[in-house]
Parts: structure tokens; sequence; C-alpha cells
């Protein structure tokens, strides 16, 4: 579900992004978005960062799935802005692979 707050910014439900596949602009997959890290500012509460791929989903369900993969998992990091989700049920890369910054 997507709205908008008083001051006129967008909601998405966080629910509907996470488990998500990312395409990238040539429509291929580059992994399902696991993870969103967020800033604070006073009462106000932030996306800066999405965690791509299984790195993502080890850092959002803890040590434990870490030990499980071990280090040959990996992902991408993107910033809020590299990342349309103006469709939530398809987001999709605002930039190439190669820029998003690799775990």
């Amino acid at each position: 579900m997507s709205r908008r707050d008083q001051q006129g910014r967008r909601e998405i439900r966080l629910d509907r992004l996470l488990g998500r596949e990312v395409l990238a602009a040539n429509n291929r997959p580059i992994g399902r978005l696991e993870e969103c890290r967020a800033e604070v500012t006073g009462t106000t509460c932030a996306v800066s960062e999405y965690v791509i791929g299984m790195t993502g989903l080890a850092e959002r369900l803890g040590i434990g799935l870490k030990l499980l993969f071990g280090k040959a998992s990996h992902g991408y990091v993107a910033r809020w802005d590299q990342i349309d989700i103006s469709d939530p049920e398809r987001p999709r890369l605002t930039c190439a692979v190669s820029e998003l910054r690799e775990l």
C-alpha cells in the first residue's frame, strides 16, 4: 500500500517490498530486496539504503543464517535513490548494477 503523509511524502509498507525481486535496467533480476536501513531524524524515520541478496537476508534474520550460508553469500547495497519503488510489486534499479556497493 502506498500513500502520502501530511507533508506530501510517499509512504510504502515495507512488508510489500521485502522479498521482492529487484530488476536491473536490462530487466534481469539481481536479487531480492531483503533488508532496509533507515535513519531517524527527530520524529521522522526514512529509508536510507536497501540491501539486496542473501547477505541482506542474513542481516535481517541474524547471525544463525550467516553460519548456515557461510561467507559465500553476497549482495548489494543500494541508496534510497537507486531503486524505483513506485510499483512496490516490481522494484527496479535506477542505476547500473556496477554503481551499487557490493557486500
